[in-house]
């Protein structure tokens, strides 16, 4: 019976995990960016993703592109790719999925995270 206990709250555990995650998100449903109405013909969309890593906290030892300071790595490939210039309705998602959780929890001296734009690439 005990043993019987012990799967089901390991499956629930698993189950949390594999469904939780933290992301903040930033939206320009408006188009508007950088306080100017951006106009164009749309060219496709734009939806891209980047793991990066970090010791203790990410602004203070990351290990490799500090994508969340400078967007522009992240969207200029997507916006070649499709012959855009801008995008607009643009959305980022910042922060972890659960198989970065299930990383940095193994690996306590080292985290993971996830960074993910996505919008309508325009040429103007």
């Amino acid at each position: 019976m005990r043993k019987k206990h012990y799967a089901i709250g390991l499956v629930l555990l698993a189950t949390a995990v594999v469904l939780s995650g933290c992301m903040t998100t930033f939206a320009s449903d408006s188009g508007r960016l950088a306080y100017a109405e951006v106009e164009g013909e749309a060219e496709g969309q734009v939806d891209t993703s980047e793991s990066f890593m970090y010791i203790i906290h990410p602004d203070l030892v990351p290990l490799g592109d500090k994508y969340w300071e400078n967007v522009d790595l992240l969207l200029d490939p997507q916006l070649e790719a499709h012959g855009g210039d801008a995008v607009t309705d643009l959305e980022i998602r910042y922060g972890f999925t659960a198989i970065d959780y299930i990383l940095s929890a193994f690996v306590p001296i080292i985290n993971w995270g996830t960074i993910e734009a996505e919008g309508t690439a325009v040429s103007r």
